[in-house]
């Protein structure tokens, strides 16, 4: 197994003139807990999370109140990687063969945006007010339960509530962020006084952390439900903190605020149906990967040098039709997603395709503006009736804009580097592109993938991950691993991944790939760099042909399903 097998020293390979970076220090290997249930599972990256979602199924809800609780939970818990001051998307597929939706609750652009907000200071679309998008989590997470939920709304608020007010000891995953963020944890109002002392100093790793002020906002959300957030004292608050730290949001802005729901994209893959969201996600590149590498025998060869090279290819040329994508409500993207949907343009790839070389940027034909070259979540819950959820929520990079509201106790997103400006990379190295453009009213474009696979019309796999501009590429990894190199579950997410977007013109490795793959893909000219073990995090069920059910959360954040 991969995971078996480290790069143990730094070394710089001279492979065919090129120079390999492997990586500059041992990286140790993480093994996640497969569950195995029979009724129900929920995959979350924090385990007190993945047990809130387990107990509302236990209590007779279905997996949309599984998926609402479990997120509001890390909202609470994990507050560097999402929250009621961020977004995302969920993607449903309904039992008895009702339609799936995508309900997409992403953060939009103010009223007041515009696209060159941004030039010349790319940090302010980082931290601070301007960073900051209007807040779409209450709004989609209510929808879906007034649609499809069973149990009462406030139901699902009450276990975050709780959490809030009583108080938590931070997961290490959280602890690990505090830590690395100290001192703008320090000189922070509202994070000053949550995860610190008073008195300067850091809360210890074992010390509990109350959040009263956060604790009051969610009662009141589990009693007014969205009203109270986008209409009432919260919004005004909130626009008042905003204000104070440069920001341009307004109260209209967060009055009008809407989710949408975009009908899922859909492919096949070895007869297999698989869902996965629509633009402003990056559905259509997974399937246009996917697509890609059905073409090859990937189970037949197993995971070799050559099949992992191909693997890389599909991912350059999907990165390069990345940059056709925005927000479909302002640009007119049905033609390119067609053409990244189809099976004849991933013929057409596959010619394109050596399994000697890779190519230079110019052979993939992105559509970058110029050619100069994490905080997220995701949530998989499968239930006894085959309803399924793969919600993905982010407030961006961790604790989004570095604002907390201290009278709401709500740390607000910095979605706003998600959109492309002209000459800026993004903080995941996103070079711009013309459809993802700022303007007012729009929603970024995502990297996120939530998925879905089917199989003679049961739920086979619901997968989703974090981790950027990563997320794509692990995703398609562990799906690959379950469907072509027939991995149980644990060793599918386990398994050390690889990352390419095309721009870098390198390819991240984990430090635990063996030495003589890293060979193989050098030898086909890719330029080596090390990639981080914890650079992705994928969640996901499995249902087996026998119905037993096997669930994963990924180990890189020390997660844990549950199920029962």
């Amino acid at each position: 197994m991969l995971h078996a097998c480290a790069v143990a020293l730094l070394a710089v390979l001279f492979v065919g003139g090129l120079v390999v970076l492997v990586s500059s220090s041992p990286a140790t290997a993480t093994r996640s807990t497969l569950i195995a249930a029979k009724r129900g599972a929920v995959a979350t990256d924090e385990p007190r999370c993945s047990a809130i979602g387990v107990a509302v199924l236990r209590d007779g809800g279905n997996a949309v109140d599984a998926a609402v609780a479990s997120a509001l939970c890390i909202g609470v818990l994990q507050a560097h990687s999402s929250g009621i001051g961020g977004g995302g998307f969920m993607l449903v597929r309904l039992p008895r063969g009702a339609r799936p939706v995508l309900i997409d609750f992403r953060e939009t652009a103010g009223s007041a945006a515009t696209a060159d907000m941004f030039i010349g200071n790319i940090t302010q679309a980082r931290v601070g007010g301007l960073a900051i998008g209007v807040p779409g989590e209450i709004a989609g997470l209510h929808s879906a339960h007034s649609r499809f939920g069973r149990l009462p709304w406030h139901r699902l608020v009450e276990p975050s509530i709780a959490l809030a007010r009583n108080g938590f000891v931070l997961g290490p995953a959280a602890y690990r962020q505090v830590v690395a963020m100290e001192q703008d944890i320090l000189r922070s109002p509202g994070f000053n006084t949550t995860y610190a002392d008073g008195r300067g100093k850091l809360l210890g790793p074992d010390a509990l952390v109350r959040r009263p002020a956060l604790a009051e906002t969610l009662e009141a959300i589990a009693r007014d439900g969205p009203r109270a957030f986008y209409k009432g004292h919260i919004a005004r608050s909130l626009t008042e903190a905003i204000r104070d730290n440069g920001g341009i949001l307004t109260l209209d802005d967060f009055a009008q605020y809407r989710p949408v729901d975009r009908e899922p994209l859909e492919s096949y893959y070895h007869g297999r149906r698989v869902l996965t969201g629509p633009a402003p996600t990056s559905g259509s590149i997974l399937l246009n990967m996917l697509n890609v590498l059905e073409g090859y025998t990937l189970a037949l060869e197993g995971p070799s040098a050559v099949n992992y090279h191909r693997i890389v290819e599909a991912m350059k040329f999907g990165a390069a039709q990345r940059t056709f994508l925005g927000d479909p409500s302002f640009i007119d993207i049905s033609a390119n997603v067609s053409r990244q949907i189809s099976k004849l343009f991933a013929a057409d790839i596959r010619a394109n395709i050596s399994d000697t070389q890779t190519f230079g940027l110019a052979h993939y034909a992105p559509e970058y503006d110029v050619l100069n070259n994490h905080g997220t979540t995701h949530i998989s819950v499968l239930d006894k009736d085959e309803m399924a959820v793969s919600l993905t929520s982010t407030i961006n990079l961790e604790f989004g804009s570095r604002i907390m509201d201290p009278r709401t106790g709500i740390i607000l997103n910095d979605e706003m580097d998600d959109f492309s400006t002209t000459n800026m990379t993004n903080g995941f190295g996103l070079r711009p592109s013309p459809n993802n453009k700022i303007v007012p009213g729009k929603r970024p474009l995502s990297s996120t993938a939530a998925t879905i696979v089917e199989s003679n019309g049961h739920v086979e796999l619901v997968v989703g991950g974090s981790g950027g501009s990563r997320i794509l590429t692990a995703v398609l990894q562990v799906i690959v691993n379950v469907l072509d190199f027939g991995m149980q579950l644990d060793d599918a997410v386990d398994r050390p991944r690889l990352h390419h977007q095309l721009i870098p013109e390198a390819l991240g490795v984990d430090p635990l790939v063996p030495s003589s793959l890293v060979h193989g893909l050098a030898d086909r000219g890719h330029t080596i760099v090390p990639l981080s073990h914890r650079n992705s995090v994928v969640q996901a069920v499995h249902r087996l042909p026998s119905g037993l059910l096997h669930a994963v959360s990924d180990a890189r954040k020390y997660g844990l399903a549950a199920g029962y």
